[in-house]
């Protein structure tokens, strides 16, 4: 498992390992940097076989137009507005984008939520949900 922050987004980078050791209950450590996105790396157990990324539509884009190839995970998980606009990506992967929101994905402050960050909803939907990582994964997510 991999969880990609966009570089713009690296003053986020505390907050963000904070929230996914709340759902994972894993440490997650900054991994070299992949094109534009920084890499957050669980400590010891490799979590789902999924890539989280997370950042503004022509970001995660250019990112998956140039590493799409090499991903190795089978689970790409985009947090990011337009969601529908991923439904061209190479069917090798099975690619989730928020639920609540595929055509446009609001950002909202976070500090009203207790989060250091702007959060989206599915991120916020994806982190109250119950279960295992499949339930958690489909309440919050679609897949297209």
């Amino acid at each position: 498992m991999r969880y990609l922050v966009h570089e713009s987004q690296i003053s986020e980078i505390p907050a963000r390992q904070s929230y996914l050791y709340d759902i994972f209950r894993l440490y997650f450590l900054p991994g070299k940097p992949e094109g534009s996105f920084i890499p957050l790396l669980p400590v010891g157990e490799k979590g789902s076989n999924a890539l989280f990324i997370t950042g503004h539509n022509d970001q995660v884009s250019r990112y998956l137009t140039e590493f799409i190839n090499d991903i190795p995970e089978k689970r790409i998980v985009i947090t990011s507005c337009l969601g529908l606009s991923f439904s061209s990506l190479p069917r090798k992967k099975e690619v989730f984008v928020p639920r609540n929101a595929p055509f446009f994905c609001f950002l909202r402050n976070g500090r009203s939520f207790g989060f250091n960050f702007l959060i989206s909803d599915a991120e916020l939907n994806f982190y109250n949900s119950h279960g295992d990582f499949e339930a958690k994964l489909n309440t919050a997510y679609m897949k297209i």
